[in-house]
């Protein structure tokens, strides 16, 4: 195992860099959290340790990942009525307007 801060690499069985003295805790590259060297699955974000960081990454970008989002909602009075009576081009073309697109 590579020492984070040093980069000398070190055997699995250790606890701390044999050259700096640094923790030698291996840590999920999704949630940064600690791990058991023998784990498969990190404990925190369920993260698959077993595949390489740079799918990880990838993969984070479509799946599991959760972010804040803000909608915006309104209802317009006489909407349905508009929609019945008029073409759904001109439906679009009168809601851009009002949305200003």
């Amino acid at each position: 195992m590579k020492c984070p801060k040093c980069q000398t690499e070190n055997p699995d069985a250790y606890k701390f860099c044999r050259e700096c003295g640094a923790e030698l805790a291996p840590v999920c590259p999704i949630c940064g959290s600690k791990h058991g060297p023998t784990d498969k699955f990190c404990g925190a974000c369920g993260h698959d340790l077993n595949r390489p960081k740079d799918s990880a990454d990838t993969m984070a970008a479509y799946s599991g990942e959760r972010r804040n989002v803000t909608v915006l909602f309104s209802d317009m009075a006489g909407y349905t009525y508009m929609t019945e009576r008029l073409d759904p081009e001109e439906v679009k073309d009168i809601m851009q307007w009002i949305l200003g697109r």
